[in-house]
């Protein structure tokens, strides 16, 4: 069983291919503003370096935000299409719940995502539950924020795609058509 993951959702655009719920190869590439030109090549890198097809494919997982506007909505329409054409199953994770299900800590789990503007944040209990809903925070805000709560804060540089695989294993399957990217600051040109 092949399983495709996509994340576009900052700089950093990753795809990689579990193979059984083991990741077989992780390609990377940092793109400020051209996730477009990226994405597909790299899908078809991988899936050409190891000798399937697309039909091999048995499962998609997408990261769907919050993040970069653009970026998600390009890694939520990539999956959703391939999902959809190729009539295979999809599953979403948010950005801030790829980084709790990496790390393993056995207490609770602060993860924040940075902007220029200010950070997402996401906190999480030991099971990788959301505690409260996501919010986004700006700058100035998130320095009084934090104060009482550095203890929790974990890593948010790397991710692991077994753990995340083995984390939504349980999880049900979405119909393409429902996938959705998530945001949770307003689009600032409809904000004046």
């Amino acid at each position: 069983m092949y399983c495709l993951f996509i994340s576009t959702f900052d700089k950093l655009i990753t795809i990689g291919l579990l193979k059984n719920g083991e990741l077989i190869e992780e390609l990377t590439q940092e793109s400020n503003q051209n996730h477009s030109c990226f994405v597909m090549p790299m899908i078809d890198k991988i899936i050409k370096n190891n000798n399937i097809l697309p039909s091999y494919l048995n499962e998609i997982i997408v990261v769907n935000g919050p993040g970069s506007f653009t970026g998600v909505r390009i890694g939520v329409i990539i999956a959703k299409t391939l999902a959809y054409t190729l009539n295979i199953s999809i599953k979403t994770i948010t950005s801030l719940e790829i980084f709790a299900v990496s790390n393993n800590s056995t207490k609770n789990k602060l993860v924040s995502i940075s902007d220029l503007k200010g950070k997402y944040i996401g906190y999480f209990n030991k099971d990788n539950e959301l505690i409260n809903d996501y919010i986004y925070l700006k700058n100035s805000e998130y320095s009084e924020f934090i104060k009482d709560k550095e203890d929790y804060l974990i890593d948010n540089t790397k991710f692991d795609l077994n753990s995340i695989y083995n984390y939504l294993k349980t999880k049900d399957n979405i119909n393409p058509h429902l996938v959705n990217p998530i945001y949770i600051k307003g689009i600032d040109a409809l904000n004046g």
